[in-house]
C-alpha cells in the first residue's frame, strides 16, 4: 500500500527521494544528479531538468540538503536533518517497496494465466498509439482489479476482528 512520505509536514515525493538517496555518500552538482537517476531508470522514466531543479530546491528549503559552490557548480549533499529522516523513515520506505514488488508479481501472474502478453512500459514508448493505449489501458484494469481484490480481502479481515 502506498503511503505518501512526509517531513516535518511536508510530502516528499519519489523524485526527492531519489535525489535525497542519490547524494547520500557524495555530493554531487546537479547534471550529476539528474544524469544518475536517468540511468537508473533508463526505457521507464526521464527525469526532466525542469523538475530535478524545483526539487532541488524544495529539499534544500526544507533543509535535507545542503549545498557547497565548487567553482562555477553548485554541489549538493545530504544534510544532518536529510540523514536522520532518512535513517529513520527507511524501513517504511523498504515496506512500501516490498508491496509493490509483490503486487506487481501477483498482477504480472495474472496477466500471465489470462494469457495477456507481457510487455515492459519501455517496449510500449515505440508501439503505435493505438496499440500504446490499448496496453496502458490493460495494464490499468488488472491493476484495478487487483485493487478492489485487495479491498474486499482487508474488509474480510477488518470484519474478523
Amino acid at each position: 500500500m502506498f503511503v505518501p512520505l512526509i517531513y516535518d509536514g511536508n510530502r516528499i515525493s519519489s523524485m526527492m527521494l531519489m535525489i535525497l538517496l542519490s547524494v547520500r555518500k557524495e555530493r554531487k552538482y546537479g547534471y550529476e544528479i539528474l544524469k544518475e537517476l536517468r540511468e537508473q531508470f533508463e526505457g521507464v522514466w526521464e527525469p526532466k531538468t525542469g523538475a530535478i531543479y524545483p526539487a532541488i530546491k524544495r529539499l534544500q528549503e526544507m533543509e535535507l540538503l545542503d549545498s557547497a559552490e565548487v567553482g562555477s557548480k553548485e554541489y549538493y549533499s545530504l544534510s544532518e536533518k536529510g540523514h536522520e529522516w532518512i535513517v529513520k523513515t527507511m524501513p517504511e520506505i523498504y515496506a512500501m517497496s516490498d508491496f509493490n514488488l509483490r503486487f506487481m508479481s501477483v498482477v504480472a501472474d495474472t496477466s500471465k494465466e489470462m494469457g495477456i502478453e507481457q510487455r515492459n512500459i519501455s517496449d510500449v514508448r515505440n508501439l503505435p498509439a493505438e496499440e500504446k493505449l490499448k496496453f496502458l489501458i490493460n495494464k490499468r484494469d488488472l491493476m484495478e482489479s487487483e485493487v478492489k481484490r485487495l479491498n474486499k480481502k482487508i474488509d474480510e479481515l477488518t470484519k474478523e476482528e
